[in-house]
Protein backbone atom coordinates (compact mmCIF):
# COMPACT_ATOMS: atom_id res chain seq x y z
CA UNK A 1 0.00 0.00 0.00
CA UNK A 2 2.96 2.61 0.94
CA UNK A 3 4.56 1.73 -2.77
CA UNK A 4 1.32 2.02 -4.42
CA UNK A 5 1.06 5.39 -2.34
CA UNK A 6 5.15 6.68 -3.44
CA UNK A 7 4.17 5.71 -6.70
CA UNK A 8 1.44 7.65 -7.12
CA UNK A 9 2.96 10.33 -5.51
CA UNK A 10 6.23 10.29 -7.87
CA UNK A 11 3.45 10.34 -10.78
CA UNK A 12 1.80 13.70 -9.72
CA UNK A 13 5.15 15.04 -8.74
CA UNK A 14 6.43 14.27 -12.05
CA UNK A 15 3.05 15.59 -13.79
CA UNK A 16 3.90 18.82 -11.74
CA UNK A 17 7.51 19.21 -12.51
CA UNK A 18 7.45 18.94 -16.28
CA UNK A 19 3.89 20.66 -16.98
CA UNK A 20 1.43 18.03 -16.76
CA UNK A 21 0.47 14.63 -18.71
CA UNK A 22 -1.90 15.69 -21.70
CA UNK A 23 -4.16 12.85 -22.73
CA UNK A 24 -5.96 12.61 -26.23
CA UNK A 25 -4.29 12.37 -29.36
CA UNK A 26 -1.76 14.87 -30.76
CA UNK A 27 -2.82 16.49 -34.03
CA UNK A 28 -1.54 16.04 -37.68
CA UNK A 29 -2.75 17.69 -40.55
CA UNK A 30 -4.12 15.23 -42.93
CA UNK A 31 -2.55 14.29 -46.25
CA UNK A 32 -4.42 15.27 -49.18
CA UNK A 33 -3.71 13.96 -52.29
CA UNK A 34 -3.75 16.56 -54.81
CA UNK A 35 -3.42 16.91 -58.45
CA UNK A 36 0.44 17.83 -59.85
CA UNK A 37 -1.63 20.19 -62.41
CA UNK A 38 -4.55 21.69 -63.19
CA UNK A 39 -7.05 20.21 -65.82
CA UNK A 40 -8.20 22.81 -67.74
CA UNK A 41 -4.35 24.88 -67.94
CA UNK A 42 -2.48 21.78 -69.22
CA UNK A 43 -5.67 21.67 -71.84
CA UNK A 44 -5.43 25.39 -72.53
CA UNK A 45 -1.48 24.87 -73.69
CA UNK A 46 -2.75 22.05 -76.29
CA UNK A 47 -5.42 24.06 -77.84
CA UNK A 48 -4.75 24.41 -81.57
CA UNK A 49 -5.08 27.50 -83.53
CA UNK A 50 -4.74 31.15 -83.00
CA UNK A 51 -4.07 32.25 -79.48
CA UNK A 52 -7.01 33.31 -76.92
CA UNK A 53 -7.22 36.46 -75.70
CA UNK A 54 -5.76 35.36 -72.30
CA UNK A 55 -3.63 32.84 -71.69
CA UNK A 56 -3.66 30.83 -68.05
CA UNK A 57 -0.13 29.49 -66.80
CA UNK A 58 0.68 27.76 -63.94
CA UNK A 59 3.64 30.09 -62.78
CA UNK A 60 3.77 30.84 -59.42
CA UNK A 61 1.39 34.10 -58.40
CA UNK A 62 0.56 36.87 -55.87
CA UNK A 63 -3.25 36.96 -56.05
CA UNK A 64 -3.18 39.44 -53.14
CA UNK A 65 -4.67 42.45 -55.27
CA UNK A 66 -5.78 40.73 -57.88
CA UNK A 67 -8.10 43.04 -58.95
CA UNK A 68 -4.84 45.55 -59.93
CA UNK A 69 -4.98 43.27 -63.05
CA UNK A 70 -7.88 44.66 -64.26
CA UNK A 71 -6.86 48.28 -64.64
CA UNK A 72 -9.43 50.11 -63.72
CA UNK A 73 -9.00 52.51 -61.04
CA UNK A 74 -12.82 52.63 -60.21
CA UNK A 75 -12.81 49.18 -59.46
CA UNK A 76 -9.46 49.29 -57.14
CA UNK A 77 -10.95 52.27 -55.15
CA UNK A 78 -14.42 50.53 -54.86
CA UNK A 79 -12.70 47.52 -53.70
CA UNK A 80 -10.62 49.15 -51.01
CA UNK A 81 -13.63 51.44 -49.87
CA UNK A 82 -15.65 48.67 -48.96
CA UNK A 83 -12.40 46.22 -47.32
CA UNK A 84 -12.49 49.54 -45.23
CA UNK A 85 -16.41 49.80 -44.91
CA UNK A 86 -18.24 46.97 -45.54
CA UNK A 87 -20.33 45.40 -42.08
CA UNK A 88 -19.99 41.62 -42.70
CA UNK A 89 -16.47 41.69 -42.75
CA UNK A 90 -16.78 43.98 -39.48
CA UNK A 91 -18.83 41.25 -38.06
CA UNK A 92 -16.43 38.59 -39.39
CA UNK A 93 -13.68 40.49 -37.26
CA UNK A 94 -15.73 40.82 -34.17
CA UNK A 95 -16.36 36.89 -34.26
CA UNK A 96 -12.40 37.04 -34.09
CA UNK A 97 -12.48 38.95 -31.29
CA UNK A 98 -15.19 37.18 -29.63
CA UNK A 99 -12.76 33.59 -30.46
CA UNK A 100 -9.80 35.36 -28.29
CA UNK A 101 -11.85 36.15 -25.20
CA UNK A 102 -13.40 32.96 -25.01
CA UNK A 103 -9.94 31.49 -25.11
CA UNK A 104 -8.77 33.40 -22.67
CA UNK A 105 -12.15 32.10 -20.49
CA UNK A 106 -10.60 28.78 -20.90
CA UNK A 107 -6.92 29.18 -20.65
CA UNK A 108 -7.82 31.21 -16.79
CA UNK A 109 -8.61 27.71 -15.72
CA UNK A 110 -4.96 27.16 -15.65
CA UNK A 111 -4.24 29.44 -12.90
CA UNK A 112 -5.56 29.78 -9.05
CA UNK A 113 -9.15 31.77 -8.28
CA UNK A 114 -8.77 34.39 -5.28
CA UNK A 115 -11.94 35.66 -3.64
CA UNK A 116 -12.18 38.32 -0.83
CA UNK A 117 -14.76 38.47 1.35
CA UNK A 118 -15.65 40.69 4.54
CA UNK A 119 -18.90 40.44 7.23
CA UNK A 120 -19.94 41.75 10.08
CA UNK A 121 -21.94 40.27 12.41
CA UNK A 122 -23.97 41.47 15.54
CA UNK A 123 -25.33 38.53 17.66
CA UNK A 124 -27.73 37.88 20.79
CA UNK A 125 -27.72 34.34 22.16
CA UNK A 126 -31.31 33.22 23.08
CA UNK A 127 -32.48 33.37 27.10
CA UNK A 128 -33.53 29.94 27.40
CA UNK A 129 -30.06 28.61 26.45
CA UNK A 130 -28.01 30.66 29.25
CA UNK A 131 -28.24 29.49 32.81
CA UNK A 132 -30.42 31.29 35.41
CA UNK A 133 -29.18 34.16 36.62
CA UNK A 134 -26.59 34.77 33.71
CA UNK A 135 -27.08 37.06 30.64
CA UNK A 136 -24.99 36.93 27.40
CA UNK A 137 -24.80 40.28 26.31
CA UNK A 138 -24.76 40.97 22.51
CA UNK A 139 -21.41 39.83 20.27
CA UNK A 140 -19.90 41.71 17.48
CA UNK A 141 -18.36 39.41 14.75
CA UNK A 142 -16.32 41.19 12.64
CA UNK A 143 -14.98 38.76 9.94
CA UNK A 144 -12.62 38.96 6.38
CA UNK A 145 -10.12 37.07 4.67
CA UNK A 146 -9.35 35.41 1.22
CA UNK A 147 -10.50 32.07 -0.21
CA UNK A 148 -8.39 30.47 -3.14
CA UNK A 149 -8.37 27.06 -5.08
CA UNK A 150 -6.09 25.91 -7.65
CA UNK A 151 -7.22 22.65 -9.85
CA UNK A 152 -4.01 21.07 -10.86
CA UNK A 153 -4.46 20.40 -15.15
CA UNK A 154 -2.52 16.71 -14.31
CA UNK A 155 -3.87 15.29 -17.29
CA UNK A 156 -3.81 17.99 -19.94
CA UNK A 157 -7.83 18.51 -20.24
CA UNK A 158 -7.89 22.38 -19.41
CA UNK A 159 -4.50 22.65 -22.30
CA UNK A 160 -6.46 20.43 -24.39
CA UNK A 161 -9.31 22.91 -24.15
CA UNK A 162 -7.07 25.73 -24.51
CA UNK A 163 -5.63 23.95 -28.15
CA UNK A 164 -8.97 23.53 -29.67
CA UNK A 165 -9.58 27.57 -28.23
CA UNK A 166 -6.72 28.96 -29.92
CA UNK A 167 -7.30 26.42 -32.82
CA UNK A 168 -11.01 27.62 -32.93
CA UNK A 169 -9.21 31.32 -33.34
CA UNK A 170 -7.42 30.38 -36.19
CA UNK A 171 -10.64 29.50 -37.82
CA UNK A 172 -12.16 32.25 -36.85
CA UNK A 173 -9.46 34.37 -38.89
CA UNK A 174 -9.93 32.31 -41.89
CA UNK A 175 -13.69 32.79 -41.83
CA UNK A 176 -12.57 36.37 -41.40
CA UNK A 177 -10.23 36.04 -44.76
CA UNK A 178 -13.06 33.98 -46.54
CA UNK A 179 -15.34 36.82 -46.02
CA UNK A 180 -12.88 39.06 -47.52
CA UNK A 181 -12.19 37.06 -50.63
CA UNK A 182 -15.92 37.00 -51.08
CA UNK A 183 -17.00 40.41 -50.53
CA UNK A 184 -14.15 41.31 -53.02
CA UNK A 185 -15.45 38.65 -55.51
CA UNK A 186 -18.57 40.20 -55.22
CA UNK A 187 -17.84 43.76 -55.75
CA UNK A 188 -15.48 42.81 -58.80
CA UNK A 189 -18.67 41.01 -60.51
CA UNK A 190 -21.31 43.85 -60.01
CA UNK A 191 -19.37 46.13 -60.98
CA UNK A 192 -18.30 44.06 -64.03
CA UNK A 193 -21.93 43.20 -64.48
CA UNK A 194 -23.04 47.16 -63.53
CA UNK A 195 -20.43 48.21 -66.87
CA UNK A 196 -21.70 45.51 -69.14
CA UNK A 197 -25.72 46.53 -68.44
CA UNK A 198 -24.21 50.11 -69.08
CA UNK A 199 -22.80 48.95 -72.68
CA UNK A 200 -25.84 47.51 -73.67
CA UNK A 201 -27.79 50.48 -72.75
CA UNK A 202 -25.52 52.51 -75.11
CA UNK A 203 -26.21 49.41 -77.86
CA UNK A 204 -29.53 50.00 -77.34
CA UNK A 205 -29.74 53.67 -77.88
CA UNK A 206 -27.31 53.37 -80.79
CA UNK A 207 -30.08 50.79 -82.36
CA UNK A 208 -32.78 52.84 -81.39
CA UNK A 209 -31.47 56.02 -83.92
CA UNK A 210 -30.85 53.17 -86.47
CA UNK A 211 -34.22 51.98 -86.29
CA UNK A 212 -35.28 55.60 -86.39
CA UNK A 213 -33.42 56.36 -89.71
CA UNK A 214 -35.30 52.68 -90.89
CA UNK A 215 -38.23 54.14 -90.02
CA UNK A 216 -37.96 57.57 -92.31
CA UNK A 217 -36.36 55.07 -95.03
CA UNK A 218 -39.35 53.27 -95.03
CA UNK A 219 -41.60 56.32 -95.24
CA UNK A 220 -39.51 58.00 -98.37
CA UNK A 221 -40.39 54.46 -99.99
CA UNK A 222 -44.08 54.47 -99.68
CA UNK A 223 -43.86 58.52 -100.93
CA UNK A 224 -42.08 57.65 -103.80
CA UNK A 225 -44.29 54.32 -104.28
CA UNK A 226 -41.55 51.50 -103.91
CA UNK A 227 -43.01 50.14 -100.77
CA UNK A 228 -45.94 49.49 -99.19
CA UNK A 229 -47.38 50.77 -95.65
CA UNK A 230 -46.36 47.53 -94.60
CA UNK A 231 -42.74 48.08 -94.54
CA UNK A 232 -43.80 51.03 -92.13
CA UNK A 233 -45.67 49.12 -89.59
CA UNK A 234 -42.93 46.45 -89.66
CA UNK A 235 -40.05 49.08 -89.28
CA UNK A 236 -41.87 50.39 -86.28
CA UNK A 237 -42.42 47.34 -84.66
CA UNK A 238 -38.92 46.89 -84.50
CA UNK A 239 -38.54 49.83 -82.84
CA UNK A 240 -40.83 49.76 -80.33
CA UNK A 241 -39.42 46.27 -79.79
CA UNK A 242 -35.75 47.52 -79.05
CA UNK A 243 -37.18 51.02 -77.21
CA UNK A 244 -39.31 48.06 -74.75
CA UNK A 245 -35.73 46.68 -73.82
CA UNK A 246 -34.21 50.14 -72.12
CA UNK A 247 -36.57 50.25 -69.15
CA UNK A 248 -35.22 46.24 -67.78
CA UNK A 249 -31.85 47.49 -67.91
CA UNK A 250 -32.62 50.98 -66.27
CA UNK A 251 -33.73 49.13 -63.52
CA UNK A 252 -30.67 46.59 -63.51
CA UNK A 253 -28.29 49.19 -63.91
CA UNK A 254 -29.92 51.06 -60.64
CA UNK A 255 -30.08 48.09 -58.58
CA UNK A 256 -26.13 46.87 -58.98
CA UNK A 257 -25.37 50.37 -58.02
CA UNK A 258 -27.94 50.07 -55.23
CA UNK A 259 -26.23 46.26 -54.36
CA UNK A 260 -22.35 47.99 -54.82
CA UNK A 261 -23.47 51.18 -52.46
CA UNK A 262 -24.20 48.42 -49.26
CA UNK A 263 -21.14 46.36 -50.01
CA UNK A 264 -19.27 49.60 -49.10
CA UNK A 265 -21.54 49.92 -45.94
CA UNK A 266 -23.44 52.75 -47.37
CA UNK A 267 -27.18 53.70 -47.97
CA UNK A 268 -28.36 51.86 -51.59
CA UNK A 269 -27.98 55.70 -53.19
CA UNK A 270 -24.57 57.03 -52.47
CA UNK A 271 -22.83 55.92 -55.35
CA UNK A 272 -25.83 56.51 -58.28
CA UNK A 273 -24.08 59.91 -59.12
CA UNK A 274 -20.77 58.73 -58.90
CA UNK A 275 -21.45 55.41 -61.28
CA UNK A 276 -24.30 56.45 -63.42
CA UNK A 277 -22.09 57.35 -66.19
CA UNK A 278 -21.36 54.46 -68.78
CA UNK A 279 -17.84 52.95 -68.85
CA UNK A 280 -16.17 50.19 -70.68
CA UNK A 281 -16.33 46.59 -68.81
CA UNK A 282 -12.39 46.19 -67.47
CA UNK A 283 -10.71 43.43 -70.01
CA UNK A 284 -8.91 40.49 -69.17
CA UNK A 285 -5.24 40.67 -69.02
CA UNK A 286 -3.24 38.69 -71.58
CA UNK A 287 -1.72 36.27 -68.95
CA UNK A 288 -3.07 34.48 -65.98
CA UNK A 289 -1.06 32.78 -63.71
CA UNK A 290 -2.68 31.11 -60.97
CA UNK A 291 -0.34 28.80 -59.56
CA UNK A 292 -0.63 25.00 -58.85
CA UNK A 293 -3.35 23.12 -56.92
CA UNK A 294 -1.21 21.88 -53.92
CA UNK A 295 -0.92 25.55 -52.98
CA UNK A 296 -4.78 25.70 -52.46
CA UNK A 297 -4.23 24.14 -48.86
CA UNK A 298 -2.40 27.80 -47.86
CA UNK A 299 -4.56 30.00 -50.33
CA UNK A 300 -7.86 29.17 -49.58
CA UNK A 301 -9.63 30.72 -46.55
CA UNK A 302 -12.61 27.78 -46.57
CA UNK A 303 -9.86 25.25 -46.56
CA UNK A 304 -7.32 26.61 -43.63
CA UNK A 305 -10.95 27.16 -41.80
CA UNK A 306 -11.75 23.60 -42.23
CA UNK A 307 -8.41 22.38 -41.14
CA UNK A 308 -8.38 24.53 -38.00
CA UNK A 309 -11.36 23.21 -37.10
CA UNK A 310 -10.60 19.64 -37.52
CA UNK A 311 -7.38 20.24 -35.05
CA UNK A 312 -10.06 22.00 -33.12
CA UNK A 313 -12.31 18.91 -32.68
CA UNK A 314 -9.32 16.63 -32.53
CA UNK A 315 -8.06 17.94 -29.20
CA UNK A 316 -11.34 18.35 -27.64
CA UNK A 317 -11.11 14.64 -27.65
CA UNK A 318 -8.00 15.24 -24.24
CA UNK A 319 -10.81 17.14 -22.96
CA UNK A 320 -12.95 14.71 -22.65
CA UNK A 321 -10.78 11.96 -21.94
CA UNK A 322 -9.08 13.47 -19.03
CA UNK A 323 -12.54 13.05 -16.95
CA UNK A 324 -11.82 9.33 -17.06
CA UNK A 325 -8.86 11.00 -14.25
CA UNK A 326 -8.58 12.22 -10.89
CA UNK A 327 -9.16 15.71 -10.45
CA UNK A 328 -6.66 17.33 -7.84
CA UNK A 329 -7.53 20.89 -6.12
CA UNK A 330 -5.26 22.91 -4.05
CA UNK A 331 -8.04 25.09 -1.33
CA UNK A 332 -6.37 27.55 0.90
CA UNK A 333 -7.96 30.22 2.59
CA UNK A 334 -6.73 33.00 5.16
CA UNK A 335 -8.85 34.76 7.47
CA UNK A 336 -9.36 37.55 9.75
CA UNK A 337 -11.90 36.90 12.80
CA UNK A 338 -12.18 38.87 16.09
CA UNK A 339 -15.22 40.37 18.11
CA UNK A 340 -13.69 43.87 18.75
CA UNK A 341 -13.19 46.08 15.50
CA UNK A 342 -9.66 47.36 17.20
CA UNK A 343 -8.48 43.77 17.13
CA UNK A 344 -10.04 42.66 13.85
CA UNK A 345 -6.45 42.67 12.46
CA UNK A 346 -4.20 41.53 15.15
CA UNK A 347 -1.84 38.69 14.73
CA UNK A 348 -4.07 36.48 17.27
CA UNK A 349 -7.55 37.25 14.56
CA UNK A 350 -5.61 34.86 11.74
CA UNK A 351 -6.76 31.64 10.98
CA UNK A 352 -5.89 30.08 7.68
CA UNK A 353 -5.58 26.39 6.28
CA UNK A 354 -4.21 24.83 2.59
CA UNK A 355 -4.44 21.59 1.64
CA UNK A 356 -5.15 19.47 -1.33
CA UNK A 357 -8.37 17.44 -2.17
CA UNK A 358 -8.60 14.54 -4.92
CA UNK A 359 -12.22 14.07 -6.88
CA UNK A 360 -12.42 11.00 -9.46
CA UNK A 361 -15.15 10.09 -10.99
CA UNK A 362 -14.89 6.02 -10.81
CA UNK A 363 -18.27 5.44 -12.29
CA UNK A 364 -20.54 7.67 -14.43
CA UNK A 365 -22.78 5.76 -15.94
CA UNK A 366 -21.11 5.63 -18.93
CA UNK A 367 -21.44 9.06 -19.50
CA UNK A 368 -17.65 10.30 -19.71
CA UNK A 369 -17.23 7.56 -22.10
CA UNK A 370 -20.23 8.89 -24.00
CA UNK A 371 -18.31 11.91 -24.13
CA UNK A 372 -15.45 11.07 -25.32
CA UNK A 373 -16.93 8.80 -28.11
CA UNK A 374 -19.28 11.85 -29.13
CA UNK A 375 -15.90 14.18 -29.40
CA UNK A 376 -14.38 11.09 -31.60
CA UNK A 377 -17.52 11.03 -33.78
CA UNK A 378 -17.53 15.28 -33.98
CA UNK A 379 -13.56 15.09 -34.89
CA UNK A 380 -14.65 12.11 -37.79
CA UNK A 381 -17.14 14.68 -39.25
CA UNK A 382 -14.75 17.47 -39.40
CA UNK A 383 -11.90 15.70 -41.38
CA UNK A 384 -14.79 14.68 -43.76
CA UNK A 385 -15.86 18.44 -43.54
CA UNK A 386 -12.09 18.88 -44.90
CA UNK A 387 -11.35 16.67 -47.51
CA UNK A 388 -15.05 17.56 -48.75
CA UNK A 389 -13.95 21.33 -48.57
CA UNK A 390 -10.46 20.41 -50.87
CA UNK A 391 -12.61 18.82 -53.23
CA UNK A 392 -14.99 21.59 -53.61
CA UNK A 393 -12.09 23.81 -53.90
CA UNK A 394 -10.64 22.02 -56.64
CA UNK A 395 -13.91 21.82 -58.51
CA UNK A 396 -14.30 25.63 -58.52
CA UNK A 397 -11.26 26.49 -60.10
CA UNK A 398 -11.42 23.77 -62.90
CA UNK A 399 -14.79 25.09 -63.14
CA UNK A 400 -13.55 28.48 -63.71
CA UNK A 401 -10.57 27.60 -65.71
CA UNK A 402 -12.70 25.14 -68.59
CA UNK A 403 -15.38 28.90 -67.81
CA UNK A 404 -12.63 31.32 -68.69
CA UNK A 405 -11.06 29.38 -71.97
CA UNK A 406 -14.32 28.65 -73.62
CA UNK A 407 -16.16 31.98 -73.32
CA UNK A 408 -12.76 33.20 -74.97
CA UNK A 409 -13.89 31.43 -77.62
CA UNK A 410 -17.24 31.62 -77.90
CA UNK A 411 -16.19 35.86 -77.74
CA UNK A 412 -14.06 35.00 -81.26
CA UNK A 413 -17.47 33.93 -83.16
CA UNK A 414 -19.45 36.27 -81.73
CA UNK A 415 -16.83 38.76 -82.94
CA UNK A 416 -17.26 37.49 -86.25
CA UNK A 417 -20.93 37.13 -86.48
CA UNK A 418 -21.04 40.90 -85.52
CA UNK A 419 -18.85 41.61 -88.58
CA UNK A 420 -20.83 39.33 -90.68
CA UNK A 421 -24.20 41.21 -89.57
CA UNK A 422 -22.78 44.62 -90.30
CA UNK A 423 -22.10 43.57 -93.66
CA UNK A 424 -25.18 42.02 -94.42
CA UNK A 425 -26.97 45.58 -93.16
CA UNK A 426 -25.00 47.59 -95.22
CA UNK A 427 -25.80 45.31 -98.41
CA UNK A 428 -29.61 44.68 -97.17
CA UNK A 429 -30.35 48.25 -97.48
CA UNK A 430 -28.61 49.12 -100.55
CA UNK A 431 -30.41 46.08 -102.34
CA UNK A 432 -33.42 47.49 -100.79
CA UNK A 433 -33.05 50.76 -101.94
CA UNK A 434 -32.24 49.52 -105.37
CA UNK A 435 -35.07 47.41 -105.44
CA UNK A 436 -33.70 44.55 -105.43
CA UNK A 437 -34.61 42.88 -102.53
CA UNK A 438 -37.87 42.84 -100.14
CA UNK A 439 -37.59 45.26 -97.04
CA UNK A 440 -38.22 42.18 -94.67
CA UNK A 441 -34.69 40.87 -95.47
CA UNK A 442 -33.36 44.32 -94.24
CA UNK A 443 -35.48 43.83 -91.07
CA UNK A 444 -34.32 40.71 -90.10
CA UNK A 445 -30.52 41.92 -90.89
CA UNK A 446 -30.64 44.63 -88.33
CA UNK A 447 -32.40 42.66 -86.26
CA UNK A 448 -29.40 39.63 -86.33
CA UNK A 449 -26.78 42.68 -85.96
CA UNK A 450 -28.86 43.65 -82.71
CA UNK A 451 -28.89 40.45 -81.42
CA UNK A 452 -25.37 39.41 -81.85
CA UNK A 453 -24.15 42.86 -80.84
CA UNK A 454 -26.05 42.30 -77.85
CA UNK A 455 -24.48 38.55 -77.09
CA UNK A 456 -21.09 39.80 -77.59
CA UNK A 457 -21.40 42.64 -75.26
CA UNK A 458 -23.27 39.58 -72.89
CA UNK A 459 -19.76 37.89 -73.55
CA UNK A 460 -17.22 40.33 -72.76
CA UNK A 461 -19.20 40.83 -69.62
CA UNK A 462 -19.10 36.90 -68.70
CA UNK A 463 -15.48 36.29 -69.44
CA UNK A 464 -14.42 39.23 -67.61
CA UNK A 465 -17.01 37.42 -64.58
CA UNK A 466 -14.89 34.07 -65.46
CA UNK A 467 -11.87 35.68 -64.23
CA UNK A 468 -13.02 37.26 -61.35
CA UNK A 469 -14.60 33.51 -60.49
CA UNK A 470 -11.47 32.23 -60.89
CA UNK A 471 -9.51 34.65 -59.06
CA UNK A 472 -12.23 33.41 -55.63
CA UNK A 473 -12.08 30.30 -56.67
CA UNK A 474 -8.39 30.32 -56.28
CA UNK A 475 -8.88 31.84 -53.22
CA UNK A 476 -7.36 35.23 -53.93
CA UNK A 477 -7.75 38.90 -52.23
CA UNK A 478 -5.86 38.68 -48.88
CA UNK A 479 -2.36 38.34 -47.47
CA UNK A 480 -1.34 34.42 -47.08
CA UNK A 481 1.85 32.96 -47.61
CA UNK A 482 1.73 30.54 -51.14
CA UNK A 483 5.48 29.59 -52.00
CA UNK A 484 5.60 26.42 -49.70
CA UNK A 485 3.79 23.49 -49.16
CA UNK A 486 1.73 23.14 -46.27
CA UNK A 487 3.68 22.32 -42.81
CA UNK A 488 3.15 19.66 -40.98
CA UNK A 489 0.84 19.97 -37.69
CA UNK A 490 0.79 18.35 -33.85
CA UNK A 491 -1.87 12.50 -37.07
CA UNK A 492 -5.65 13.11 -36.25
CA UNK A 493 -5.23 9.36 -34.11
CA UNK A 494 -2.26 9.20 -32.34
CA UNK A 495 -2.30 9.18 -28.76
CA UNK A 496 0.07 9.98 -25.77
CA UNK A 497 0.71 7.18 -23.78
Amino acid sequence: MNKSILILALLFGGCLLFGGCMVGPNYHRPKIAMPAKWSGAAVEKKTAGPAPLSVVVTQPANLDTWWRRLKDPQLTSLIHRALAGNLNLQLAAARVRQARAAMQIVAANLGPFVTAGASYQRSQASADLTRPGQSAPPRDNYTTGLNGTWNLDLFGGVRRSVQAAQDSIEAAIDNQHNTRVALVGEVAADYITLRGVQQEIQLVRQTIRTQRRTVDLARLQVGAGFSTQLNIANARALLASVQSQMPPLQIQQHQLIYALSVLLGRSPGALVRQLSAPHAIPPVPPRVPIGLPAQLLLRRPDVRSAERQLAAATAQIGAAQADLFPQITINGNLDFAAQNAADWFDSHSIAWGVGPSVSWAIFSSGQIQANIRQQEFLRDQAYLTYRQTVLDALQQVENALVAYRQEQLHRRALEKAVVENRIAVRLSQELFRNGLTDFTNVLLAQNALLNSHSALVQSDLTLSNDLVSLYVALGGGWNAPVAGAPATRPATITKNR
